[in-house]
């Protein structure tokens, strides 16, 4: 996955007014650079940060994750949601915001996309907000081979970022769909056909092939300017158009590309060294060449094939099972592309992103979402517990509380600062998204709305109604004769 190359440019923009030098950096790919110009709040002792520091520590922690210091990363964006105080919208939407980064570092794309939907879908995120979202979310469904609603979340971006102050959100977007052009190219070409997920992707979700050109011309053809253009999207555009190159049998691009991924301060942190090479090996085996392929997958190192083998990875397993049949191995071959199926369909089952966060009352299993992400580890057994007994009308905070031996007072804090809400106003949204889901859902159980709504735990008529339509802008009706 290609997405510390976006999340860089992404974390650029969204500072380029608070914090132009680190702007600067970040756009031209020097996370360390950008780092060393915010590290200075760490030194700071928390009693003393105030609300212009929050950016700095955004910023810190963005950069730790794109150098691959995930810990750190993860204390730096906590140590920022715990100084905003007063601001639920503003917690509400950063934590989604870091979650939805970290997650999708870790290829928990489900989960992902869940957080950066929420953004999307909040009325009180700023439009930079909404783009960075949406570039994320449009990645996520690329990723699971979802490429109609990635081209969906691109194009909605290009129209709110053709009404944006700052160009470089045009810029990112156009490059971000020729990134999808030339990786899907790869990915479908014939000499590939038997890359099972791709393959059966492209069938399912893919518009035809004259639609797919239309909306890659129109999200890659714009007259903005950006003077001087940023390294990071010049750089990318270079190496997205020797990879396309090599595709085509082009022999002249390996050389190329084979010096950018020798130079380390192009690919920096969270295996993107290793993904690029990866994208030349198919690269080369789209393009016909498979000693190229072969060259560049042995330059591959341990540890580098450990990244190879993580979960949803299965372009890697697919690579090696490739090789193995070039290099006349055909046993060992077999034993790699059985792997590589098992993994791609296990990634098709698990992190193809669903439709809402909450499972209807009759599963009690705890949803694989975003709030529990956002959790503290002893606060995801409360956020079970609600789970589980959703259904009650009388469940309240103070019972939670001490189903984990906490006061009251923490568990507020600690939601509040983890997930931007309170346990009771959790309690009421994982409600009302239940209602809306069974409302929705052709198979629901017959009986009245307020039937539904009794099943999720709301017995009050009048606080469905305000409740509903506070949520969802329409009553209840209005969803279900939809």
């Amino acid at each position: 996955m290609f997405s510390t190359i976006y999340f860089a440019l992404s974390s650029g923009l969204a500072q380029k007014n608070r914090l132009p030098a680190y702007a600067a950096a970040m756009l031209d790919g020097a996370s360390e650079r950008g780092y060393c110009l915010v590290d200075d709040v760490l030194e700071r002792p928390s009693h003393k940060l105030d609300d212009a520091d929050v950016a700095r520590l955004v910023a810190v922690a963005d950069a730790s994750l794109l150098l691959g210091y995930d810990q750190d990363a993860e204390e730096m964006y906590r140590r920022a949601q715990k100084t905003i105080v007063g601001d639920d919208d503003r917690l509400r939407i950063m934590s989604c915001r870091n979650t939805g980064w970290q997650l999708m570092m870790r290829d928990r794309y489900a989960a992902t996309a869940k957080c950066f939907a929420r953004i999307v879908q909040d009325e009180a995120a700023s439009p930079a907000e909404v783009l960075e979202a949406l570039i994320a979310s449009a990645m996520v469904q690329h990723q699971v081979g979802r490429q109609r609603d990635a081209d969906d979340a691109l194009l909605q971006a290009a129209e709110l970022a053709d009404m944006h102050e700052e160009p470089g959100w045009r810029l990112a977007i156009a490059l971000l769909a020729r990134e999808f052009d030339v990786q899907l190219r790869i990915r479908t070409a014939t000499t590939l056909s038997d890359h099972a997920f791709w393959s059966s992707a492209h069938v399912t979700r893919a518009q035809s092939a004259s639609d797919r050109a239309d909306v890659t011309r129109k999200l890659t053809e714009t007259t903005v300017l950006m003077s001087p253009m940023p390294a990071l999207l010049a750089q990318r555009h270079e190496y997205l158009e020797q990879l396309a190159a090599l595709a085509r049998g082009e022999r002249i691009a390996a050389a190329p590309l084979f010096d950018a991924v020798s130079r380390p301060q192009h690919f920096r942190g969270a295996g993107q060294a290793f993904l690029a090479k990866l994208d030349i090996v198919l690269a080369g085996l789209a393009g016909g060449l498979d000693d190229v392929a072969d060259s560049v997958l042995a330059k591959i190192s341990r540890s580098e094939a450990d990244i190879g083998t993580r979960r949803c990875n299965f372009d890697y397993l697919y690579c090696v099972s490739k090789i193995a049949v070039w290099r006349g191995n055909p046993t060992e071959a077999l034993k790699l592309y059985a792997s590589y199926a098992s993994e791609a369909l296990r990634c098709l089952r698990s992190e193809t992103p669903g439709l809402g966060a909450i499972q209807s009352p009759a599963s009690r299993a705890l949803p694989a979402d975003d709030v529990s992400a956002r959790l503290p580890a002893k606060y995801r057994r409360a956020y079970r517990y609600i789970i589980e007994n959703l259904d009650r009308a009388d469940l309240n905070t103070r019972e939670i509380a001490s189903q984990i031996d906490v006061t009251e007072r923490a568990l507020q804090i600690a939601f509040k600062r983890s997930i931007g809400m309170s346990p009771g106003g959790l309690i009421r949204k994982l409600r009302l998204e239940g209602i809306r889901n069974d409302l929705l859902n052709d198979e629901r159980m017959q009986g009245s709305i307020f039937d539904t709504a009794s099943r999720w735990g709301v017995k009050s008529r009048s606080a469905l109604a305000k409740g509903y339509r506070r949520e969802f802008k329409e009553s209840p009706s209005e969803t279900m004769h939809r």
